[in-house]
């Protein structure tokens, strides 16, 4: 084989080398980056003063965590818990309380809508999700619309209560839907949206909360109050 051949072959050879070893240097620090980083995030419990303090998401750009931390907060009647958002990139999150379960499709059955075309006027408050009627009189609700990134409760007689950016909700257990709006990290919300951060509800009444991400449904938590 010509000599010059057999020198470039061990120059390519070494530079595939290196660069091997710099992606695995560099998939290794961010393995250990977002390990890290979880493992921090599981590890969080603040509650002091009558308000327990959730996470909604966490991590960065190699590694958003979509998930609550901690997934369950037990607080006493009348205290609080308030979420925000700590991802290191701007990725929203919701907290969505959706406590008619009449109108919250079943995922463990399948769901059929037959083909149709309607118009359907905004809701008051232009906030409330839809929801489409299916068979054997069952209901799916369409919570990440366009207007999901809008604080909102509904009554339990279908009302429609806007709230400001940054809500502080008390809730009392008869509302059919509750929702954050869209949780940025601080600073990150994009220009034109609401620059919500935070969102805290005060609990008026014992019982077992469920919520969840109505943009990563899998992010699910809960709120047990004594």
């Amino acid at each position: 084989m010509n000599r010059y051949l057999i020198i470039a072959l061990a120059i390519a050879a070494s530079a595939v080398l290196a660069v091997s070893t710099v992606t695995a240097t560099t998939m290794a620090a961010k393995d250990q980056s977002v390990a890290q980083s979880l493992g921090a995030s599981m590890k969080h419990r603040e509650y002091k003063n009558g308000v327990f303090k959730v996470m909604a998401g966490g991590g960065g750009a190699t590694a958003p965590l979509t998930k609550f931390f901690p997934t369950k907060a037990t607080i006493k009647v009348g205290e609080s818990v308030t979420w925000v958002n700590p991802t290191r990139v701007g990725e929203p999150h919701t907290v969505t309380f959706i406590l008619n379960q009449t109108q919250w499709a079943d995922l463990e059955a399948p769901f059929v809508v037959n083909n149709s075309t309607g118009i359907t006027p905004l809701a008051p408050g232009n906030s409330q999700p839809v929801t489409i009627s299916g068979p054997n009189g069952a209901t799916a609700m369409i919570g990440a619309n366009a207007r999901a990134y809008l604080p909102v409760a509904i009554a339990s007689d279908g009302t429609a209560m806007p709230m400001p950016p940054n809500a502080n909700y008390t809730m009392v257990g008869t509302e059919q839907y509750v929702n954050s709006g869209f949780i940025w990290p601080n600073g990150m919300a994009p220009e034109g949206l609401p620059p919500i951060d935070t969102f805290t509800v005060k609990f008026e009444k014992a019982g077992t909360y469920d919520y969840i991400c109505i943009l990563h449904p899998w992010m699910a938590g809960q709120v047990a109050v004594n």
